[in-house]
């Protein structure tokens, strides 16, 4: 059974407002058993072998030359029974809405098959690997942004639609994201549950659901990786638990091995 994990994109590389990886190779013993979902438009360009993604419950064939759009928030997986090499493009939020297409609002087919859109993902591909290009920032720019508006015009099926899943999405992200504002201190199920504006039942079994783990399991995992990040760089054992809201060394203990599969002093002078 796959778990289910949630991924945030808020840095680029480069002064480029997409992260591209190419090449990727999976197989039907290596791929991965966690599907993930998250803000952003997500592209795969299949450039061999085939396979499948899981689009929420919904299964799409992947072949060469095959371009799978994921829309904001979908629960996406991609996996295959032989081997599969494909090409990700993750494009980032705010630049999509800066031009004034929002796939939080928007959605998109979850297939492309046109010979255009095609051709220029395999052009923002060649011309990311030009380092050379004087003009390459701006060509990709552009490239970009020719690929937004061809999804905007000919592939946008639905507008402004908000549903209830949108709106346990929405509930879950929120509650993220107070829990990675909130977790040097005592954070209780009632006050996320209000800062998320959904009862506290209904919260844990959607961020459950989204997330594949329950509330505490998230702020104690959280609290965990930001305490490994403080022993790292400096901070004594006792102080980066107290900086992220633990109370009890035992305790601390227990759920670092737990969560990060060493102990904390493992993590000094790394």
């Amino acid at each position: 059974m796959l778990g289910t994990r949630h991924e945030e994109y808020y840095s680029y590389f480069n002064n480029l407002p997409f992260r591209l990886t190419t090449d990727i190779e999976i197989t039907a013993s290596s791929y991965s058993h966690e599907a993930n979902w998250h803000d952003n438009l997500e592209l795969q360009l299949c450039t061999s072998g085939q396979g499948s993604v899981m689009l929420d419950e919904k299964i799409i064939p992947f072949a060469k030359n095959d371009i799978i759009l994921i829309n904001s928030n979908v629960i996406h997986h991609t996996s295959t029974t032989g081997i599969i090499r494909y090409s990700c493009l993750i494009i980032d939020t705010q630049f999509c809405k800066s031009i004034g297409i929002d796939p939080i609002a928007l959605q998109f087919c979850s297939k492309l098959t046109s010979a255009s859109f095609l051709s220029s993902f395999k052009a923002i591909i060649d011309t990311y690997e030009n380092t050379a290009d004087i003009c390459r920032i701006a060509r990709l720019n552009e490239i970009l942004i020719k690929m937004l508006i061809e999804l905007r015009e000919h592939y946008t099926i639905s507008e402004n639609a908000y549903t209830a899943k949108k709106r346990s999405f929405d509930a879950v992200k929120c509650t993220i994201k107070f829990i990675r504002t909130n977790y040097a201190r005592k954070i209780s199920l009632d006050e996320a549950a209000k800062n998320a504006f959904m009862d506290k039942y209904t919260l844990s079994r959607e961020f459950k659901k989204l997330t594949g783990m329950t509330i505490v399991q998230y702020i104690n995992s959280y609290r965990c990786k930001k305490a490994a990040e403080c022993i790292t760089s400096g901070t004594s054992v006792s102080e980066a638990a107290r900086m992220c809201g633990f109370t009890n060394m035992s305790f601390f203990t227990k759920t670092f091995k737990c969560y990060m599969h060493k102990m904390p002093s493992e993590y000094k002078d790394k």
